[in-house]
Formats: structure tokens, C-alpha cells, sequence
């Protein structure tokens, strides 16, 4: 009998084949793609500094599409809107789980945890060594590093405008819910709230948390922004609650970091407070031309996304620069209504840091306010007097929204959070931006209730037999009286 011989070579290509698995080439090929794209996002300034020995701060998110995939899985059994405190809880922990498999990994002299996101799949780190960004680019579960960016307050007669009086007057004041605003805390010891001596004391106080987010100013509010724009939400929803979150520290300015952490704070107590939006009457100062949807470079794609599945709707002022093809971020990021302002009166001409307005009008688009195409909608901004303070800008005009997001969300609490946005920006008077030509919706809180249809009730045919019956009873005693 014959032997067969394989010659070396023959034999080498057939272990090849053997030992050759099309997925892992497919998996390492995919790795490669999120290593580059991670590098892609980090400043080459980051890493010089860091390889100088320079620590530096950067926020890390991790991939949590499993644990969204089991979330929503969860959230079609019980056939809800929005996630509820079971599973707002349940992501939580799934959350905790991948950052500590991932954390554990990292030498402690490496790097420091300053904030971990207790609802997020995100870590605010402090990276001492390169070596320690080189080891996070390596572990799979890490989907995006960005550098822990400046933020600063968007500084610069409106309820009648808006159609508020009419909806107070109907009842509609967004009793139940409450705003949470991110900002540079609140006077709770004014009028407007309830001369709170205390968060929620005595009973009536409209500020029902005060939280120091950033480094604590031994202030209630150091400058007055915050306290202004509780004092317009309050305003446009007088029944709504207040959680003034201070995310700003002594020298004026905060990071993404730290607006991420309020976000983070309203989501994980959405339940226990009804929140029902967040006000963000800050931003980077950056003209962004388009949606910056890109999770990768814009970190507050995913907190947005996270409160918005908690039922908590986001809103953030446009910017002050008066840009007319771009507005700042987070405003820029989907999911978040931006807001541009308008004059709510004639107050004469105004001269501001970046431009001027001659000649002033209601609906007239105020010159500072940033504009695109993709702007949701504008609200009043010039010049809003609350809370003690008299102040011009897009953070003013915000508020209106976020209160008025309030009342809808008080009456309308079944409704998706898109269900709300439509309805604000499909009943708001149209205006005209003359220095760009786009149109915009200026919000109108009463048309937005759409209660005018259902002002008067439709008579049934049982009723209106009823109704007529009583009028001719009442014609013939009217009759024999006057006989």
C-alpha cells in the first residue's frame, strides 16, 4: 500500500485555513476603527501636555448599547413612555459594572476619579501619566474620550407675550413637576420663591433642592444669572418646583464636566421629583454650523439622550455672539431645544458687547442671539426682569421654555417627550430673522396647550334636549309672571 506524502508547504496552507477565523479579523478590524476615531477626538495639545507630565482632565464614556438593548427590552414589557425607577436603577447598576471592570484596570497612581456619573456610562478622569490614556484606548468597552472643555453663563413684560397670563388663568401652571436648572445656584430667600429659609421650608417654597455641583462659593447664588432664571421659570409655571444645581464655580466658569454631573443629577432623581426638563442657559462660545451629533467628540450626546428616555426634556440658550449660521454647544446637540431671543417690547435702541439694535420691537429678534437653520425656537430674552435682576440675553429667553415645558408635561404627562416639542413649536407666532432670513416659532404657551377646541365642551343630543327642555320650563314661568 501506498503512502501518501503531503509536501510541507501543502501542509502549512491547510493549517492556515484551519486555525483562520473571519470574525476575529472582522472584530480587530472594528477595534482598530474605535482606537483611531478615539485618537481622531483627542487634541494633539492634550496629549503633549500629558507626555510633558502635565495631568489632564477628560471625560471617558463607555459603551453601554447592551445595556440599552436590555433596557428597552424591559421598558416594552411594561409598555411604558419613558423609563421608570425600576429601570433607571436597573441601567445604573449595569453602568457600574462595566466602569468597575474597566476602572479596576487602571494602577491608581495612573489616574484619579473626580466624578463618577451614578447614571451614566461616563467617568470624569484625571489622567497624571500617558500611559494611562494609552491604557483606556485599548479596553473595548471604551467608546469615546473627550477633554473636559470651559463653559460660561450665557449672560445678556415677556410673560404677556408668551399668552402666559391666559393659561395661568385656565388653570394650566405646571403644578406637580418640577424644572431642574443648571446654573450658578438660586436665591431662595426672595419673594419669588416663597422666602424659603430653606430648600422646600417652609411649605409653599418653590426651591425644592439646592445643590453645589461645582467647588461650593459659600454663596446662594454669587451672581445673580441663576437666581434670574428660576425666577422666569417660576414665572412662566408658578406651580412648578425649582432644583437650583450650581454647577458653576467661584471664578465664573464650569465644564462639561460638571454640567454632565447636574445631568446626571436630575436624571438619577427624576422619579423621586417629577422632572420633568433641565435649563441650561450656558455654553462653550463655539459656533457649531450643524448638529454636533457626533458621540464621539460631543459629550453631551449621550447624557441628553439618557435624560430624554427618563422623560426629562432638555433646554439650552442658543448664544450670545450673534452668530447667524451657528449656535453653541450643548445647544447644538440633538435632543436639546435651543432657544434664540426676542425683544418683548419697544425699549428703544440698545448697544450691546458684540452689536447693536437701533431701534427695538416685540418679536424682533434681538442682533446678539445666535441663529441656524437647525435653532428650534425663540422665546423673549431682552430685557427680563426676575428674581431682582433686570438681564439681556439667551439664557433669559430659555427659562420661558423650560417653564413652559413644565405645563405641558403637568397636563399632557402621557405624552412622548417629541409629543411636547411639537407642541411648542407648532403653535408659536412665526418670526422672521432679518439677519439671516430664517424663520423661526416664537413660543406661545396658551396656543401650545391646544385647549380652545376643548374651551367648550360639545353639547351630547341627551344634553341639548335637556338645555331646551329648561328653556322653554323657564319661558313659560317667565310668561306667567309677567301675566
Amino acid at each position: 500500500m501506498k503512502r501518501m506524502v503531503f509536501p510541507v508547504s501543502l501542509l502549512l496552507i491547510v493549517l492556515c485555513f484551519a486555525t483562520f477565523n473571519p470574525y476575529n479579523v472582522i472584530a480587530q478590524t472594528h477595534d482598530s476603527a474605535r482606537k483611531q476615531r478615539i485618537l481622531n477626538a483627542i487634541s494633539q495639545k492634550l496629549q503633549s501636555r500629558l507626555a510633558a507630565g502635565e495631568p489632564q482632565e477628560v471625560i471617558v464614556e463607555f459603551d453601554s448599547a447592551g445595556v440599552e438593548v436590555e433596557a428597552g427590552t424591559l421598558r416594552a414589557q411594561k409598555r411604558l413612555m419613558h423609563y421608570d425607577r425600576d429601570i433607571v436603577e436597573f441601567k445604573s447598576q449595569r453602568f457600574r459594572q462595566i466602569k468597575d471592570s474597566a476602572l479596576a484596570r487602571i494602577p491608581a497612581t495612573d489616574a484619579d476619579v473626580l466624578i463618577d456619573y451614578s447614571h451614566l456610562p461616563m467617568v470624569h478622569l484625571r489622567l497624571r501619566v500617558a500611559a494611562a490614556l494609552d491604557r483606556l484606548i485599548e479596553f473595548t468597552e471604551v467608546l469615546a474620550v473627550n477633554e473636559n472643555g470651559t463653559v460660561y453663563p450665557h449672560l445678556s413684560q415677556s410673560l404677556p407675550l408668551i399668552s402666559q397670563p391666559q393659561a395661568a388663568n385656565a388653570g394650566y401652571k405646571g403644578a406637580g413637576t418640577t424644572v431642574a436648572v443648571l446654573d450658578t445656584g438660586v436665591n431662595y430667600t426672595r419673594a419669588e420663591f416663597g422666602y424659603c429659609t430653606a430648600p422646600g421650608v417652609p411649605v409653599g417654597c418653590k426651591v425644592i433642592e439646592a445643590v453645589e455641583i461645582a467647588a461650593d462659593d459659600n454663596s446662594l447664588d454669587d451672581n445673580g444669572h441663576g437666581t434670574n432664571i428660576s425666577a422666569i421659570v417660576v414665572g412662566a409655571a408658578p406651580d412648578s418646583l425649582i432644583a437650583g444645581l450650581d454647577v458653576f464655580n467661584p471664578d465664573g466658569t464650569a465644564t462639561d464636566a460638571l454640567v454632565i454631573s447636574g445631568i446626571n443629577w436630575a436624571i438619577a432623581n427624576q422619579a423621586t421629583y417629577n422632572i420633568v426638563s433641565i435649563n441650561m442657559s450656558l455654553g462653550d462660545n463655539t459656533k457649531y454650523t450643524s448638529f454636533c451629533s457626533n458621540q464621539f467628540t460631543n459629550p453631551y450626546v449621550t447624557p441628553v439622550n439618557q435624560a430624554r428616555a427618563a422623560g426629562i426634556l432638555p433646554v439650552a440658550s442658543s448664544g450670545n455672539k450673534g452668530y447667524t449660521n451657528g449656535i453653541s454647544r450643548p445647544a447644538c446637540t440633538p435632543g436639546i431645544i435651543s432657544v434664540g431671543a426676542v425683544y418683548d417690547a419697544n425699549i428703544g435702541g440698545v448697544s450691546y458687547s458684540v452689536c447693536t439694535d437701533a431701534a427695538t420691537a416685540a418679536d424682533q429678534i434681538t442682533c446678539f442671539s445666535n441663529s441656524a437653520s437647525f435653532l428650534t425656537m425663540l422665546a423673549p430674552g431682552a430685557a427680563i426682569t426676575a428674581g431682582g435682576y433686570t438681564k439681556y440675553g439667551t439664557s433669559q429667553a430659555a427659562p420661558h421654555v423650560a417653564g413652559a415645558v413644565a405645563v405641558l408635561r403637568a397636563v399632557y404627562p402621557s405624552e412622548s417627550i417629541d409629543a411636547t416639542t411639537s407642541r411648542l413649536t407648532s403653535s408659536g407666532q412665526m418670526v422672521t430673522d432679518t439677519h439671516n432670513g430664517i424663520e423661526k416659532p416664537r413660543l406661545d404657551l396658551y396656543n401650545s396647550l391646544g385647549i380652545e377646541a376643548e374651551a367648550v365642551p360639545a353639547l351630547s343630543g341627551y344634553s341639548l334636549v335637556g338645555v331646551i327642555l329648561v328653556l322653554i320650563v323657564l319661558g313659560v314661568t317667565s310668561g306667567r309672571k309677567q301675566s
